[in-house]
């Protein structure tokens, strides 16, 4: 997967969310193949985020026009000139709720809870997610040769992965954490990701001692190809954390998802051990 912020082809520009990061090398990854994915008329460029968050499912042909659409949680169906209708904001999340992407535009959702003033800078080491039984170390990612951000490697399920060239968890912005949704031998550590509604705890342990509580945003779905690098990567006014794996349709051809799960939160509390 790439959570590194891609741009559209041809795009120097470094997303705005990595303001909070012009004294390290932040470099802004490319995107990476959608697929047989078609049915998106290129309503937007930017690349996928999370092209390398690669899981086996059983498929037994390319994705159909039926099933991609499903996995966009399109609520309605084409108009005449066959452009898809999408929400005009991200959606709170949960159980069963269809996951929809919101329009190009759309900003991040509201905060659930009043946000907490934003912290210095400290590695994160853990991340703990009661709601969905997430407790998993943490490790730096950066980006790959070809321009796409790096992921922990498959053989290690229960590991995610922090974007280096972004805040840390806890700092103004909006700081990013990828994870794989499976692997070759079984679920990973963000199998059950898609469960987390607004509302839902986020707790990262930090190298300073600190503990730093995110409390979930909403939820939202996207094609790869239509991947929001403003709402994802752009500047906050307080402390963020975007968590971010694989969804929709498994294409056994590209060994990739058709689509990202997108989980938007803001910090609400910071302890001290």
């Amino acid at each position: 997967m790439n959570t590194s912020g891609k741009q559209s082809p041809g795009h120097e520009r470094q997303p705005a969310g990595w303001s909070a990061r012009r004294r390290r090398s932040a470099v802004a990854p490319a995107s990476g193949p959608l697929g047989p994915v078609r049915l998106v008329l290129m309503l937007g460029t930017v690349a996928a985020v999370v092209t390398a968050l690669v899981g086996v499912v059983l498929a037994a042909s390319e994705p159909s026009e039926l099933a991609v659409r499903k996995s966009l949680g399109v609520v309605n169906p084409p108009g005449p000139a066959g452009v898809l209708s999408f929400p005009n904001e991200v959606g709170p999340g949960g159980p069963g709720a269809v996951l929809t992407a919101a329009v190009a535009d759309a900003p991040p959702p509201e905060p659930a809870g009043p946000p907490a003033a934003p912290v210095g800078e400290a590695n994160p080491t853990r991340l703990v997610i009661p709601g969905i039984k997430v407790d998993a170390p943490l490790r730096a990612v950066g980006v790959t040769a070809r321009r796409e951000i790096e992921v922990p490697p498959l053989s290690a399920r229960n590991l995610a992965g922090w974007f280096k060239y972004g805040p840390t968890p806890g700092e103004a912005g909006p700081a990013v954490i990828v994870g794989h949704v499976n692997t070759r031998t079984g679920p990973a550590v963000f199998q059950r990701l898609r469960e987390l509604a607004r509302g839902h705890l986020v707790r990262i342990g930090r190298a300073d001692g600190s503990v730093v509580t995110f409390t979930v945003d909403g939820v939202e779905q996207v094609s790869k190809t239509m991947f929001p690098t403003e709402r994802v990567y752009g500047d906050t006014a307080h402390p963020a954390l975007r968590l971010i794996t694989c969804g929709g349709v498994y294409n056994r051809k590209t060994h990739s998802y058709t689509d990202n799960l997108i989980v938007y939160a803001t910090l609400t509390s910071v302890t001290f051990n």
